[in-house]
């Protein structure tokens, strides 16, 4: 005998109260029952739970931008940008190597010219700087030619430089601030950071500093440029991570700080 299943109750969805035809399944053959029978929907899952859009400024803006001979857009305060053809006209590792050896032809002797990150003695692999009390940059003219043109790039006021030297992948610099998220009085003249990388690919990092956790990484190959501005200095901390198992593959970075114009 043909029996007349109901279509509406086998999608699960029959709203009638007396429905004449049959609220079961050919595989069970289910006599009719009574009153209303409905099979519940299973719920999907939701792929989004906000429903009004976000109106407070972003943590972290990212920018890569190509030019090469100058800054073309404005820069916010929470601008963190990546320039990879600033120095695009040297090939791999040149300026590196004129860095490396006119720092170490610069006649000042190597117990005087590098020191620790801070003269930290206590942190392990921590990275070299060369000493700014020592006469070094007036025979490093290759560090000159690449802070005049990263000045000239971003048209900024310079207020200090520093030369890093990173000997393999095992050195590494601490997440930290610039001086000018602490310090008033550097604050005044200096809301911009420039860090331009010579040699290995390192990972520059950002970590949150309102202690979530949270870290960005933005490799750094030969000739990169990234840079942020002051409210990045605020809420992030910075630094170079480590890189396991060692390489023996050095880098030197050139950092800038001091102002530019910023909307």
């Amino acid at each position: 005998m043909h029996t007349d299943y109901c279509r509406d109750f086998l999608k699960g969805r029959c709203h009638r109260d007396h429905c004449k035809f049959v609220h079961g399944t050919p595989s069970t053959d289910r006599a009719p029952t009574l009153g209303h029978v409905n099979r519940p929907r299973p719920r999907k899952p939701r792929n989004t739970e906000v429903f009004t859009p976000m109106t407070r400024p972003v943590d972290m803006r990212i920018i890569v931008d190509t030019s090469k001979w100058a800054l073309t857009n404005p820069v916010s305060s929470r601008d963190v940008l990546v320039f990879p053809n600033i120095f695009s006209d040297y090939s791999y590792n040149h300026l590196f190597n004129l860095l490396h050896t006119e720092l170490y032809s610069s006649g000042v002797p190597e117990v005087d010219l590098l020191k620790l990150w801070h003269g930290n003695e206590t942190v392990p692999g921590t990275h070299l700087i060369a000493n700014d009390r020592t006469p070094w940059k007036s025979k490093c003219d290759t560090f000159k030619l690449v802070v005049d043109r990263l000045a000239a790039f971003f048209r900024m006021e310079v207020k200090a430089t520093r030369f890093n030297l990173y000997t393999d992948t095992s050195q590494w610099k601490p997440f930290h601030f610039d001086a000018a998220a602490v310090d008033p009085k550097k604050a005044e003249t200096q809301n911009f950071t420039v860090a331009v990388s010579f040699g290995a690919t390192r990972e520059a990092a950002f970590e949150r500093a309102d202690g979530h956790g949270t870290v960005v990484s933005i490799p750094q190959p030969d000739g990169w440029v990234y840079c942020f501005a002051k409210d990045i200095n605020i809420t992030w901390r910075h630094g170079i991570l480590q890189e396991l198992p060692v390489r023996d593959a050095p880098r030197i970075s050139v950092i800038l700080w001091g102002a530019i114009e910023i909307v």
